[in-house]
């Protein structure tokens, strides 16, 4: 039986992996990875050979990290111990993938967050996952994230860098949420000191961008907004309410406990912050995933990516709000 002519992608993808491999994989078979609202992703395959592809869509906007900048950033955080799929070879965007893209091994499990909270099978992996993500973080913190080229460092406080930055991107939206710039406010007035030490941050560590298996955590993927800050940041994302999933009780990620992660992080050799910091970081995280529904429903509704997935986030921006003000002690000054 014929198989289907290659596309021009599969073709690109083909000789990149080759090249980077030493040898040609033979004619692959690919097909696109769902999820992920920013960037696309690919599998291909040749026999029993798994390989996965992220890439810029064609005509999209500038991203927060440019894939060079992310791809570099995974090599860094495979030599440091964190578990990321072994990243293979990246692609410029006048290259073979028609756009800037890097190709990397396929890590099997699933990100997909209600499966991890809710499949049988996942029962073992959830008990051991608040350890594990604390060990992973400690990792990643241990990275000077100053010292690999392209990744954005401020030459401010993170506390005041990150109030600069969403809210200038919630002005470049356009939108007027007014919990969120009442957020921003209180914020911006009540800062955490400066963390003793800034390191590389993930800026997406949660449910939906880790790979689990039935043994716990087998990869940390998606690193788009990472960036040099205070690891406190990575800490507080993982607690916002979004990424629990239902599981309002477990605060880590909709799995466990806060002390889990921490006990965790300190044993890896991360110095664990304050709750109050991480309480800042969690309000702010709020602040964060409000303005990115805002930025991704405003690229549906102006035309500049159609997408049903981009619009049904403009309707969830209510959630953070509402986790954001819940969070604020209104009453302390």
């Amino acid at each position: 039986m014929n198989q289907p002519p290659e596309d021009a992608l599969a073709v690109g993808i083909r000789a990149l992996i080759a090249q980077a491999e030493g040898s040609d994989p033979g004619a692959l078979a690919l097909s696109t990875i769902p999820g992920g609202a920013s960037r696309e992703t690919f599998l291909a395959e040749a026999g029993d050979r798994r390989w996965v592809v992220r890439r810029d869509p064609l005509g999209a906007r500038d991203s927060f990290a440019p894939l060079e900048v992310e791809f570099r950033v995974v090599q860094a955080a495979a030599a440091a111990g964190v578990p990321v799929p072994r990243p293979i070879a990246f692609e410029p965007a006048d290259g073979r993938l028609e756009s800037a893209g890097f190709a990397m091994d396929h890590v099997a499990g699933t990100s997909v967050a209600p499966r991890v909270l809710r499949r049988d099978d996942l029962a073992a992996a959830r008990r051991v996952l608040p350890a594990q993500l604390g060990e992973a973080l400690a990792r990643i913190h241990s990275i000077e994230g100053r010292e690999i080229e392209g990744v954005s460092a401020s030459d401010s406080d993170p506390a005041f860098a990150a109030c600069e930055l969403w809210e200038a991107t919630l002005d470049g939206v356009g939108e007027p949420l007014p919990a969120v710039e009442v957020g921003l406010r209180w914020l911006r007035l009540h800062p955490p000191p400066p963390p003793a030490r800034e390191c590389l941050v993930h800026g997406d560590f949660r449910l939906g961008n880790l790979i689990v298996g039935a043994s716990g955590l087998a990869a940390v993927i998606d690193w788009e907004l990472c960036h040099s800050g205070d690891p406190a940041e990575d800490i507080g994302w993982l607690c916002v309410r979004s990424w629990r999933f239902g599981n309002d009780e477990k605060p880590v990620a909709g799995v466990g406990s806060l002390a889990q992660l921490l006990e965790a992080y300190e044993g890896a050799g991360g110095d664990p912050p304050s709750p109050e910091r991480i309480r800042w970081w969690e309000a702010m995280g709020n602040v964060k995933w409000a303005v990115i529904c805002a930025r991704q429903a405003h690229d549906h509704l102006t035309g500049a990516r159609p997408s049903a997935e981009l619009a049904s986030l403009g309707r969830r921006i209510c959630e953070p709000e509402w986790d954001l003000l819940q969070l604020l002690p209104f009453g302390e000054g």
